[in-house]
């Protein structure tokens, strides 16, 4: 190729100049910095170590055997055998196509080729990534010389040979790139046929992914996701999901079109229209909107706004693009906007200093003025890059216009309507990008050329303009190849840099920079392998498909067919929007957007003819994709994010008896609920979403619950049939289903009842087929135990359109028809004091709860007491026993000398005089036995009577004396 053959020859021109730069390697080294077969100079000339004598036969291995594959990188090895004895030499390794890369020890990169870092070796590695497909055979030039150290050239010997390698002929198409469902997957800056989602302007890229996040690059080189909802970016401002324009940063023109200058952020008002590609100059925005209109924004001081007038706008002005024409690419410039109208035409507008709107002028020009390329050919493509403009044509070639190229000073003579860019033989173009100084263009086969300014290394082909950055490279209109190590797919321009991605999804920059590509300063002159996981964010950038017909030719060169007449390139008999190139379909429900469609996400829905899907508000949710509606959230459930694509259950203490909530109601005091269990009313009916779906529900599983039956309702629209399929997994639970309405006296009518109930693991069936319906209806399901039946029970809910038997959501989805759809009360002997509760708490010891929906526990009384829990009244004191506190957990024995006559007591009694009592617990008194006494109350004993007293009563308090003439002589005598 053309281009590759001028790189070829600038590295052997500067060999000599290269042997000059290595003196600080011995020079009995040296193999020759061109080194290969045939050189003119250097030793393949014989200018240096002459001697091929004793014989070196050099040695490369590590190359394919069958042919090389396209952008696969291999591992090679150089060494040599012959020669003088010795473990020092030299080599150079050359190729005339691919890259080489990671030199290994002794060894080092030297403008594109391989050579020896030092003399201490005869063994050298270096890893070498094969050209793009179809690039031809590739052929490696090796020179090795083998030196004996002494110092001079006599006794050295070098040996040269070469190889040629043919791309295999099973060459594995790029499977990658199918995996994202893309016939060409990319992205394309200004164009309504493509998103923009890499964005380079000074320092970091930007990268869109496909979920809205970005990603850029902080100074150390690492890469930084923003989580975010972009889809298309451009300089400050961003498409969002919704289709709403973000702009946010500097806005002293107000270049952020938010209708004030003093704002720093904002979303651009289009009214009703949306945009679908954005383009910033340097302190002025365009966007095309969805009728393929251009609309301007920001500073107007040359007209490149393009509204007839010099005037800055901070909110959106239209432009002029003539009578009933239409914009399909736009770029906006330094001080001037260019676009590609549906004709092909290009029209430009702004400053013109270099001659750069094309219209043979230098004449600055405040509304668009066609540019006179004189190509004769349609334009697809095209940039801005300073003061020129560069596009691509219907055949895949360059023209370019303005500074450097029609006109060399500003102001000065117009030489030619454009100039021709010689692409490489046999190449053509399919995207261009350009900015500041610098163009790049992205081949046919994945390859990139770039031109212009080249003072930081930003065409990647290993060389620089900038002196002060001992750069030897000069600035030109050639295109010079950049050094990809595979194909690429996407590629941007920015102030002093480039970027790319390749096949493989990984990013690759080069140019100037302050440390976002490998966090140094320095430039970088070959594309350099960004901090960027491939293999989990590279497949997730927010591709567009660039060849949405799957022909093989990119959208922006698929334009120029018969029947077209809004120059889109879609056959209008096909063309929803035969006069909008801007959009090319008007899609059915479910799906979305503008040149094909593509189902609405989960969490979305989509209307016919919609741009972009719509979120799911809170309280609804759609699992699904391809809907167009969302599901409300059922009873018991709540969504309380948008984009939801699930319904959460409502947490334990919580419940929901409506529909489309984004939020749950605390259970009251007294009350409680939880995701175990819960109950459907069957008298207030528990609503049901109006959709199709499998419900879960249980009937008299809890003795407390009172359940006798579950009724629910259902709102039906017009032209709906509505039927229920209902199952036990118990064989022997017995459940009925039955249908009612609400007429027109919201009185429920009956419509019919299942034939057959579930025993035995039969379906009983119920369905509103054959039920006239005048307008939408409240349809009731009752399902009911038969022979006080309990246990679990399914139905499943079909919903069905009459006009076309469409099944109205999804059956596969199972609902719990009653959890947490109300709450409980709580239960004798449990209470509950808070809101929000997801059980009871159980009474104390000492405490009861005597009532149901109890909010607090009551003390047991004095005379009562509880030693359990969870118990919903106190146990009375027994006989013998007391209580004489209130909250006791145990009742108290009555002591010795005491007595405890009646259950219930608060207190013991004292035995009275003439009673006593030794032992603990008991309901009465012993009485003194006769010989005996109880003289005071509370005794625990009777005392004897002493000798010379006697007592033959019981129950006495003393003792009798004995009476003059008689005596007693022992104790306890009764007389």
């Amino acid at each position: 190729m053309a281009g590759e053959s001028g790189m070829k020859t600038r590295v052997i021109i500067v060999g000599t100049f290269l042997m000059l730069l290595l003196m600080a390697v011995p020079e009995t080294a040296f193999a020759n910095s061109s080194g290969r077969t045939g050189s003119t100079d250097g030793c393949g000339a014989g200018f240096c170590h002459s001697s091929t004598s004793p014989t070196v036969t050099p040695a490369l291995s590590g190359t394919p055997s069958s042919g090389y594959t396209p952008g696969i990188t291999y591992s090679l090895s150089v060494s040599a055998s012959g020669g003088p004895s010795g473990t020092s030499g030299g080599f150079n390794l050359d190729s005339n196509l691919g890259v080489f890369s990671n030199p290994g020890p002794n060894a080092r990169l030297s403008s594109g080729e391989v050579t020896h870092s030092n003399s201490n070796s005869r063994a050298w590695s270096v890893d070498w990534t094969a050209p793009i497909t179809g690039s031809g055979d590739v052929v490696f030039y090796l020179a090795v010389n083998l030196v004996n150290g002494n110092g001079g050239t006599s006794g050295d010997s070098w040996g040269t040979d070469s190889w040629t390698l043919s791309e295999a002929s099973s060459s594995p198409s790029p499977a990658q790139i199918n995996n994202l469902g893309f016939n060409q997957p990319g992205t394309d800056r200004g164009s309504v046929f493509s998103h923009s989602v890499l964005d380079l302007d000074t320092g970091s890229p930007t990268l869109v992914l496909s979920n809205g996040s970005t990603v850029s690059f902080n100074s150390t080189g690492g890469s930084e996701v923003i989580n975010d909802e972009v889809i298309s970016i451009a300089g400050d401002c961003a498409i969002l999901y919704n289709r709403t324009l973000r702009c946010s940063g500097s806005n002293t023109y107000g270049q952020l079109g938010v209708g004030s200058n003093s704002l720093s952020n904002g979303t651009v008002d289009f009214g009703t229209r949306v945009p679908v590609a954005i383009s910033n100059g340097n302190y002025h925005n365009c966007a095309i909107l969805d009728d393929a209109s251009l609309n301007c924004w920001g500073r107007n001081n040359h007209g490149q706004l393009g509204d007839s007038s010099n005037v800055n706008r901070n909110s959106p002005v239209p432009v002029d693009l003539g009578v009933n024409r239409t914009a399909i690419s736009v770029s906006a410039g330094n001080d001037f906007t260019c676009a590609i109208l549906d004709t092909g035409e290009i029209k430009c507008w702004g400053f013109n200093g270099f001659g750069n709107l094309g219209d043979g002028t230098t004449t600055s020009r405040n509304s668009p003025v066609l540019a006179n390329h004189s190509t004769g050919l349609r334009a697809s493509s095209l940039a801005t890059p300073g003061y020129s403009v560069c596009a691509i044509f219907d055949n895949g070639s360059i023209s370019c216009w303005g500074k450097a190229y029609t006109v060399s000073t500003q102001g000065g003579s117009v030489t030619g309507s454009s100039t021709d860019i010689q692409l490489p033989t046999g190449r053509t173009a399919s995207d261009i990008d350009g900015t500041n100084w610098h163009t790049c263009a992205l081949m046919d086969n994945g390859s990139i050329n770039c031109w212009g300014v080249n003072t930081h290394g930003q065409w990647g082909d290993g060389t620089c303009s900038s002196s002060s950055s001992n750069c030897s490279g000069t600035d030109g209109n050639v295109p010079s190849y950049v050094l990809m190590p595979s194909p690429a797919i996407a590629l941007v321009t920015g102030i002093e840099s480039t970027c790319a991605i390749n096949q493989s999804y990984s990013l690759f920059c080069w140019g100037g920079q302050s440390g976002e590509f490998d966090g140094t300063s320095n430039d970088i002159l070959v594309p350099y392998l960004m901090d960027f996981n491939n293999s989990t964010l590279g497949e997730s950038i927010g591709y567009s498909e660039q060849d949405l017909d799957g022909d093989g030719t990119r959208n922006v060169l698929d334009l120029d067919i018969g029947d077209d007449t809004d120059g889109d390139g879609f056959n209008s008999s096909m063309d929803d929007f035969p006069d909008n190139p801007a959009r090319w379909v008007s899609c059915p429900d479910g799906q979305w957007g503008r040149l094909s469609c593509q189902n609405s996400s989960t969490g979305h829905f989509s209307l016919q003819g919609s741009l972009f899907h719509e979120s799911c508000t809170t309280g609804n949710y759609q699992p699904e994709e391809g809907q167009s509606l969302c599901y409300e959230a059922s009873s018991g459930y709540f969504v309380d994010e948008e984009s939801s694509s699930v319904q959460q259950h409502c947490d334990p203490g919580f419940y929901q008896n409506d529909l489309a909530q984004s939020s749950c109601t605390p259970s009251p005091v007294g009350n409680y609920t939880n995701n175990q269990y819960g109950d459907a009313d069957d008298s207030h009916p528990t609503p049901l979403q109006s959709r199709s779906a499998t419900y879960d529900g249980e009937i008299g599983n809890y003795s407390w619950s009172n359940d006798s039956g579950d009724l629910f309702s259902i709102f039906v629209p017009r032209d709906t049939t509505v039927s229920v399929n209902l199952t036990n997994s118990n064989l022997n639970g017995d459940f009925s289903v039955s249908l009612y309405y609400y007429n027109s006296s919201l009185a429920m009518s009956f419509i019919s009842t299942s034939n057959n109930s579930t025993l035995g693991g039969d379906v009983a069936s119920v369905s509103t087929i054959g039920t006239p319906f005048n307008s939408s209806s409240i349809l009731l399901i009752s399902v009911t135990p038969n022979n006080s039946s309990s246990g679990d029970y399914t139905f499943t809910l079909t919903l069905k359109s009459i006009i076309d038997d469409s099944t109205i959501g999804n059956q596969s989805e199972s609902i719990d028809a009653e959890i947490q759809v109300g709450f409980f009360q709580c239960q004798l002997g449990t209470y509950q004091a808070k809101t929000g509760s997801g059980s009871c708490d159980s009474a104390s010891t000492g405490r009861y709860v005597s009532s149901v929906g109890a909010t607090s526990e009551e003390l047991c009384t004095p005379g009562n007491y509880q030693p359990l829990t969870g118990q919903s009244s106190c146990l009375s004191a027994q006989q013998g026993y007391y209580v004489s506190q209130s909250g006791a957990t145990s009742q108290t024995p009555a002591l010795p000398g005491n007595f405890v006559a009646n259950p219930g007591a608060t207190s013991q009694t004292q035995c009275s005089p003439g009673k006593y009592q030794p032992s603990f617990a008991q309901i009465s008194c012993l009485v003194a036995d006769p010989g005996f006494y109880v003289f005071s109350s509370g005794s625990v004993s009777q005392a004897a009577c002493s000798p010379g007293e006697y007592q033959p009563s019981n129950g006495s308090t003393s003792c009798i004396d004995a009476s003059s003439g008689y005596y007693v002589p022992n104790y306890s005598s009764t007389s």
